[in-house]
């Protein structure tokens, strides 16, 4: 999704992404029609369509491609990711002065690290500052640290498959994202990189398939073959051809939407991801939230590990990310009912005359949740790190979609760089190196008096970085318009930290999205200084 898109390349690892996933700009929709007993194409919507949304299409990848990606820029970190390895006890310090205290390591661990001789595993003792739990639906810290689940675990069971269609198939859609209902059966079809693609199958109720020996609904008589020879069914008057060899992966589950009671203990053990909300991967949404509540806790247990920040920070973590979880979830449920085409006839079968139900269509559903589902419209509330204030300007006009506001990513308008005229987005300015940005709006260069100005943010900016130390931000200056010569100089030294980061908006003959840019961010022409961490603006300053 637009979001996920955004933090890789933060991270400097986003250009393969772009380069080797596959591009789907357009969501379709195909329906039962009783007058041939098959499906027939119903609607065609692009997919996304937040217009602060730097890539206006799902950029498709496996999940190991993704991890692969992340791997690589750890390891040019010099950080090496240690497999084989799993927690299998935990425990908290009984001193909670140790909480409290940042240089403290109250978190003791015992790993058992798989051995070369089967059966003699080895176990060490670690002592941590922190841990963070990535460790999926059936996470081991969150139930260690017995934090419950709360939310209903749905009835329907869905199937999952990667396979690569043979070119006598002869469903239009192949490259397309896709939702199919038939009569009696759904599917949604994900197009993948090199031709391949993944379907979610709807396999019925739990109730239809028989328990295991723990009670629980057993799913080992499926197989690839079976799930196709299903999709098939969906698919017609369309035919679906593949060879075995073909099928890369597949898998069967039961939908659950949950989200964990909590997502941290003491400030020192967190969960993320699937550990903390689960819900159908239908909507595209597991890895993309998981990164991004990894991206959001990343930033700051590293500003508490440089003593740049309280504990306290921590607090908004749960704070920030857990309602949003429950949005997701309410997303899920409506973007499942109208997904299900056996839940979308019980809704009907649930009324006298099925009239006037509301049946939520799986597209409708997507697109009416896009600011969540891609990531990019999200907002969060007011807190310790974030300013109640939406505006510095009592009495402004209505924000637009590009308006910065406090807790609310900051969005990617087009500027042009002074110093080469290349044209890029504000975003481009925004590394993740773990430096909050001070944006400083300075305003028009193209005179004596806009270049006395200049030297006095210069001195208001040195005085508030001075203050708070200078290796906790870095600047960005963009300017509202300059004069035909470059005047790249003409930034006073203590606001041009390198030539990368003065910025102005002006037309580029290179893009024509430039220009505009202080009226579309709502900021005044005379200037304005804002605060931002992690890509989302916290605060005004002046």
């Amino acid at each position: 999704m637009p979001r996920t898109v955004e933090i890789l390349q933060s991270y400097g690892v986003g250009d393969d992404l772009l380069r080797k996933g596959h591009r789907a700009y357009f969501f379709c929709n195909y329906n039962y029609d009783p007058a041939t007993a098959g499906i027939k194409f119903s609607s065609k919507l692009q997919g996304i369509n937040e217009p602060t949304a730097q890539h206006k299409c799902c950029i498709l990848h496996h999940q190991g491609f993704i991890e692969s990606l992340l791997l690589s820029g750890l390891l040019q970190a010099g950080v090496k990711v240690e497999r084989a390895c799993k927690p299998v006890k935990m425990a908290l310090s009984e001193d909670e002065s140790e909480f409290d205290n940042p240089k403290a390591y109250p978190v003791k661990l015992v790993l058992e690290h798989a051995a070369a001789a089967p059966g003699t595993p080895s176990t060490e003792a670690v002592r941590a500052k922190f841990v963070v739990g990535a460790d999926g639906a059936h996470s081991w810290v969150r139930r260690t640290l017995d934090i419950a689940m709360e939310g209903d675990s749905t009835s329907r069971v869905w199937g999952a498959i990667d396979f690569t269609p043979l070119p006598s198939s002869t469903f239009p859609d192949w490259r397309n994202i896709a939702t199919v209902n038939a009569r009696d059966a759904g599917l949604m079809l994900i197009p993948r990189e090199d031709g391949k693609v993944r379907l979610y199958i709807e396999l019925g109720t739990e109730d239809a398939l028989p328990r295991d020996a723990r009670g629980r609904p057993d799913t080992s008589g499926l197989s690839p073959a079976a799930l196709l020879d299903i999709a098939r069914g969906v698919f017609k008057p369309y035919t679906l051809e593949t060879r075995p060899e073909d099928v890369e992966w597949w898998t069967a589950y039961i939908v659950g939407q949950r989200v964990a009671a909590r997502f941290a203990e003491k400030r020192r053990v967190f969960i993320v991801g699937d550990a903390c909300h689960t819900h159908s991967p239908k909507g595209g949404q597991g890895m993309n939230v998981s990164i991004s509540d990894g991206h959001n806790l990343a930033w700051k247990i590293a500003h508490v590990l440089k003593s740049w920040s309280p504990m306290s920070l921590l607090d908004t973590y749960e704070a920030e990310r857990r309602p949003f979880a429950q949005e997701l979830i309410a997303f899920d449920r409506w973007y499942a009912e109208g997904f299900s085409a056996k839940a979308r006839a019980k809704l009907v079968a649930d009324t006298a005359d099925g009239a006037g139900v509301a049946l939520p269509g799986p597209l409708e559903a997507f697109l009416s949740f896009s600011a969540i589902t891609t990531g990019v419209g999200i907002h969060y509330a007011a807190s310790a790190i974030t300013s109640p204030t939406s505006s510095p300007e009592p009495g402004a006009a209505a924000p637009g979609p590009f308006a910065l506001m406090p807790g609310k990513r900051v969005p990617p308008h087009a500027l042009v760089r002074v110093a080469d005229r290349r044209p890029l987005t504000l975003q481009d300015a925004l590394p993740a190196d773990g430096r909050a940005r001070l944006l400083v709006f300075s305003g028009a260069l193209t005179g004596a008096d806009d270049a006395a100005r200049m030297v006095s943010i210069e001195r208001a900016v040195k005085a508030l970085v001075d203050r708070v130390w200078k290796e906790r931000f870095a600047l960005v200056v963009v300017l509202a318009r300059v004069g035909d010569a470059t005047p790249y100089l003409d930034v006073p030294m203590g606001l041009r930290e390198d030539w990368t980061s003065v910025l102005v908006d002006a037309v580029s003959p290179f893009s024509n999205e430039s220009g505009g840019a202080y009226a579309a961010l709502g900021v005044p022409a005379s200037g304005q200084i804002v605060v931002k961490l992690e890509q989302y603006l916290h605060g005004w300053m002046i």
